[in-house]
């Protein structure tokens, strides 16, 4: 996927007039429900998802979704393949958990250590 490509699909997911994403936009483009999200950015509470935005917690686990999804589109040709993979591939370094299980429990860091080890790999096996 080219550079473009996805800075189209981020702008997808901005919440209109805002510099924030909008988590109703990320439900819809992952296909989970509104409880899920707000279970993975602020699993000691609950947070209602009102205003487009929702809170300081959510914008940082969105956050933490855009560089995973960042890190993963120079695997896939389009952005339907990429979500595809987040949501479904099992990852056998992770005990075949897929990445959003990974992103769900707050393991960001590991998964684009792996992501950033792979991509290296690819790189040495093909110099540009």
């Amino acid at each position: 996927m080219t550079e473009s490509e996805f800075e189209n699909f981020m702008a997808s997911l901005r919440a209109p007039g805002t510099p924030n994403i909008s988590p109703k936009r990320v439900i819809n483009v992952l296909g989970i429900r509104a409880k899920d999200l707000t279970a993975i950015s602020n699993p000691n509470g609950n947070v209602i998802i009102r205003d487009g935005q929702g809170t300081a917690k959510m914008q940082r686990s969105l956050r933490n979704l855009a560089r995973i999804l960042s890190a993963a589109r120079a695997y896939h040709d389009t952005p339907e393949q990429m979500i595809y993979w987040f949501m479904n591939y099992p990852l056998p370094q992770f005990y075949y958990r897929t990445a959003f299980e990974m992103y769900a429990a707050a393991r960001t860091e590991e998964l684009l250590s792996l992501l950033a080890a792979n991509l290296q790999e690819i790189r040495g096996a093909h110099p540009a």
